[in-house]
C-alpha cells in the first residue's frame, strides 16, 4: 500500500502520543533514567528509544544525568494531556450521542461541546452517581426520565430531598416503579405524601434524563443491562429547550400515579401494561 504525504505527516505525531506518558511524567520534575523506568514502569531499552526519539524532537534535553522538558516540551506535554482528556471525554459521550438519537425531538450533537462527561470506571457506575448527587444538592426542582437508572441505590437521598420541599416530577417504567414500591414501600410513602412529588409511568425510556435548576443530566446504561455507563451534564440553552420538548413529548403518552398509601400497593402491582389502557390515570 503507498503511503500518502498526509500518512507522513501523521507518523511523528503519532510517535509523540505513545510516548505521551513519559512526556507528562517530566512535567512533575526531572528524573534519570532509573527512575523514569521505575516510574513508568518500561525497560532500560524502552526508555532508551523513547528518549532517543523525543531528545531528537527536541522537546527534552538530558542535564547532568536528569532528564527534562525544554521549553517546546512543556507545551507538547500540556497538549498531550489535553488531548487525551477530551479523547477520553468523546468516547465517553459516544453511547450518550447514540441514545439521544433515539429520542422523539432531533438534536444536534455540538449541543453537548461543553459538556461534563463522567464514565463509569471499570464498569463502576459510583462516578457518574458522585456527580448526579452532587447536581441535585443543589437544585430546587428535579424533572425526570427513569431517574432509577442514575441513582438505584441513593432513594433515601432523593427522598429526603423530596421531603424537604424539592418539587419533583419523575417519569419512570411501570417494572421499575413496581419494583421500587414493593421493596422500598417506606420510602415511597414518605416522598409521597410530601406533596412535592408527581409519578408518571410509561412503557419504554431510551435513557435517563434529569432536569435540575440550572443544568440538563442525560444517563445511559451498559448495553443490555441497568447498570450506568455514563453521565453527562450540560448547562447550554439548545440542550435545556431539547430536554424540555423530549420530556413533554413522554409526558404527554404517560399514566401519572395517583394516591400511594399502603392499601393502594397490591392494586398497584396488579396493573396490567400501560400500552394496553386506555386511562391516563391510575
Amino acid at each position: 500500500m503507498a503511503t500518502t504525504s498526509q500518512d507522513q505527516d501523521l507518523d511523528p505525531l503519532i510517535d509523540l502520543l505513545r510516548r505521551s506518558p513519559l512526556l507528562e511524567e517530566l512535567e512533575g520534575g526531572e528524573y534519570d533514567r532509573r527512575e523514569l523506568q521505575d516510574r513508568l514502569a518500561i525497560s532500560r531499552a524502552t526508555s532508551h528509544r523513547h528518549t532517543k526519539l523525543l531528545s531528537e524532537f527536541g522537546v527534552i534535553e538530558r542535564v547532568n544525568g536528569q532528564f527534562r522538558l525544554t521549553e517546546s516540551g512543556i507545551l507538547l506535554a500540556d497538549a498531550c494531556s489535553k488531548f487525551r482528556q477530551e479523547a477520553n471525554a468523546a468516547l465517553q459521550l459516544a453511547p450518550v450521542l447514540d441514545a439521544v438519537m433515539d429520542a422523539p425531538v432531533p438534536i444536534d450533537n455540538e449541543a453537548f461541546a461543553d459538556a461534563t462527561v463522567t464514565g463509569a470506571e471499570h464498569g463502576d457506575s459510583h462516578t457518574p452517581l458522585v456527580r448526579f448527587i452532587a447536581l441535585l444538592r443543589e437544585t430546587e426542582t428535579l424533572h425526570a426520565l427513569d431517574l432509577d437508572l442514575i441513582a438505584p441505590a441513593r432513594l433515601d437521598e432523593i427522598k429526603e430531598r423530596i421531603a424537604d420541599g424539592m418539587e419533583t416530577e419523575l417519569i419512570g417504567l411501570l417494572e421499575v416503579a413496581k419494583d421500587i414500591i414493593e421493596n422500598h414501600p417506606e420510602n415511597c410513602i414518605e416522598a409521597w405524601t410530601s406533596g412535592y412529588l408527581t409519578i408518571k409511568l410509561v412503557d419504554e425510556l431510551p435513557f435517563a434524563l434529569t432536569i435540575f435548576d440550572d443544568r440538563v443530566g442525560i444517563g445511559v446504561g451498559e448495553p443490555g443491562t441497568r447498570s450506568l455507563r455514563a453521565f453527562v451534564d450540560t448547562d447550554a440553552p439548545a440542550v435545556r429547550e431539547w430536554a424540555w420538548e423530549v420530556y413533554e413529548a413522554y409526558e404527554a403518552e404517560a399514566l401519572e400515579v395517583e394516591g400511594m398509601g399502603p392499601e393502594d400497593f397490591q392494586r398497584f402491582m396488579e396493573m396490567p401494561a400501560i400500552s394496553n389502557r386506555s386511562s391516563r390515570t391510575v
